[in-house]
């Protein structure tokens, strides 16, 4: 996660795993899901901080664009709401 941090991708793909999930219209953080040994004993408040600092860096590095993905289903859901989706890979019509 931390490597991304000042490079660039053309494309890019983030995925958003069980320790970032979105329930009843919030973000919620679950740090003993993380695979980071250094965030498993923080407090979930305090976590979801780092989580969405951490993603949001992730999905900002791709300057062509970047698909997100959530193994949440719950998630990924709501992140179908937010952007419009697109059938056309890059070089198709």
């Amino acid at each position: 996660m931390y490597t991304a941090q000042g490079m660039e991708y053309t494309y890019n793909v983030v995925i958003i795993g069980k320790d970032l999930v979105r329930r009843d219209d919030k973000w919620v953080a679950h740090p003993d899901k993380s695979f980071d040994p250094a965030f498993k004993n923080i407090l979930p408040d305090r976590y979801l901080r780092y989580a969405l600092n951490s993603y949001r860096v992730l999905a900002t590095r791709g300057t062509r664009g970047t698909r997100l993905y959530s193994t949440d289903l719950e998630t990924q859901a709501h992140l179908e709401t937010l952007l419009p989706q697109h059938d056309r890979r890059p070089g198709q019509g």
